[in-house]
């Protein structure tokens, strides 16, 4: 029996997904014109992977956006291969959306087949992350190949006007023989966005389905296996993990499903370990996940999403000065970990570890642009200061990235760590260069390089 599925809403939220087709974009110029969130194509298959990814994740981050990523399935491939490949390139990068399998072809694969294969894929990434994955997919292709064992998972449904009509899209996608509602609804790929040149795939993301996803914005290294969560862990693991303890009987009453593993969530797994016989250790580990996953199994499914718990108008203050993470030091910690390999912990404040390993950074480029022989060392001593070069505006690359990622990490915001040497730039070298008793040029010389490290 077919269903009619909700129509579009003001309330629900703007998003964009996007590949290597749509070339360079302008991250900021997107989230000014309203767009909250973005999907990134990771990978395809058993060996493809989009090679903007990486980049669009840093960039699209720092501009403020909720990131996630897709992978294209080939559905005659074994599901679990595909699985493995896409985490093992997913690696230290954190989603703030679900992982979202996108299948669209059936390969000569019946019903009964593709279905189980969409089954078997979410249901093992589920089990490696934690995570509930949402399901991408044409509507007449989900009504063709998609049986009800797939209804459980969340779905993102494609469906274009044609004409005149097919930058603004259907008001409603249609009906469905699986589904009752849409969590996503891909209305256009022929959308016109500041910021991005030529067309570009539009969602729309239900509001509900929003609320009972959305942890904000998390740059993290995750150290962690991907099934592990643990005190200090945030994002939206860790906020399905709160709501699914809350639907077991296991309270969190002051800060509900906030996405942040603190002392509440700790508490609240221990109390979950203890009552079924596991190791007592406060970590959500696969043990206690698989666990977790089968004590609700039975349990009926609610129409509604999870409700937050109650939080208190006023929060306690703390007994102690609190030193807040900043997230943007976070993103110059991933990258300089997936970049340099220098084993960073990812934590958001800027000390001694990260200043050195900035420098090998620097180090690193010099010897490889400007062939300087350096020993890779994070020191930054006489011969490293004599091989840094000039940079002024309109400068790009690497080294860029380092004097913004340096300036931003000592509180002069280059506005935007992208590598490009803007007015921003400029204008915070200057600062830095007053401050720091040099002729304020807004060139970076050997002089400004001296200073900051």
């Amino acid at each position: 029996m077919r269903r009619k599925l909700q129509s579009r809403s003001k309330q629900n939220v703007l998003g964009l997904d996007v590949s290597h087709y749509n070339g360079d974009v302008e991250w900021k110029q997107v989230a000014a014109a309203g767009y909250k969130f973005v999907y990134l194509k990771l990978t395809e298959g058993k060996s493809y992977v989009d090679d903007t990814t990486y980049d669009n994740y840093i960039a699209a981050k720092n501009a403020g956006l909720r990131v996630g990523f897709y992978h294209y399935a080939h559905c005659t491939n074994d599901p679990i291969a595909e699985v493995d490949f896409f985490l093992k390139k997913l690696g230290d990068m954190k989603a703030d959306l679900p992982h979202c399998l996108d299948l669209e072809e059936n390969k000569g694969l019946s019903k009964t087949k593709v279905s189980a294969f969409a089954v078997k894929w979410m249901e093992y990434l589920q089990k490696k992350t934690g995570i509930t994955p949402i399901l991408y997919t044409g509507l007449s292709f989900s009504n063709s190949y998609f049986t009800s064992a797939v209804a459980k998972y969340p779905l993102w449904v494609a469906r274009y006007a044609a004409g005149s009509k097919r930058s603004t899209g259907f008001t409603n996608p249609g009906e469905s023989n699986v589904w009752s509602k849409w969590a996503m609804f891909q209305y256009t790929d022929s959308g016109k966005v500041k910021g991005i040149s030529g067309n570009v795939d539009v969602n729309e993301m239900d509001l509900d389905f929003f609320k009972s996803i959305d942890s904000g914005v998390v740059v993290v290294g995750d150290a962690n296996p991907p099934s592990s969560y643990r005190k200090g862990d945030s994002g939206l693991g860790v906020k399905e993990l709160q709501q699914k303890l809350v639907k077991a009987g296991f309270k969190l009453p002051v800060h509900g499903d906030d996405g942040s593993y603190g002392d509440e969530t700790v508490e609240a797994v221990e109390a979950f370990q203890k009552q079924y016989g596991l190791a007592i250790d406060g970590i959500a580990g696969e043990k206690t996940l698989d666990k977790l996953a089968d004590v609700l199994k039975d349990q009926p499914v609610a129409e509604g999403e999870p409700k937050e718990e109650p939080k208190p108008a006023v929060k306690p203050t703390p007994t102690k000065p609190v030193i807040k993470a900043d997230s943007g030091i976070k993103s110059v910690q991933v990258t300089l970990n997936s970049r340099y390999h220098v084993g960073l912990a990812t934590d958001g404040l800027y000390g001694p570890s990260t200043k050195k390993a900035l420098i090998k950074g620097l180090q690193t480029e010099l010897n490889k642009q400007y062939k300087a022989k350096l020993a890779v060392d994070g020191i930054f001593g006489k011969g490293t200061a004599a091989a840094c070069v000039t940079l002024s505006e309109g400068a790009r690359g690497n080294i860029t990235w380092i004097l913004q990622a340096a300036l931003y990490s000592l509180g002069y915001d280059p506005k935007g760590v992208d590598g490009a040497f803007g007015k921003g730039t400029t204008k915070a070298v200057k600062a830095f260069q007053t401050k720091s008793g040099l002729t304020a040029d807004g060139i970076a010389g050997k002089n400004t390089f001296n200073k900051l490290f």
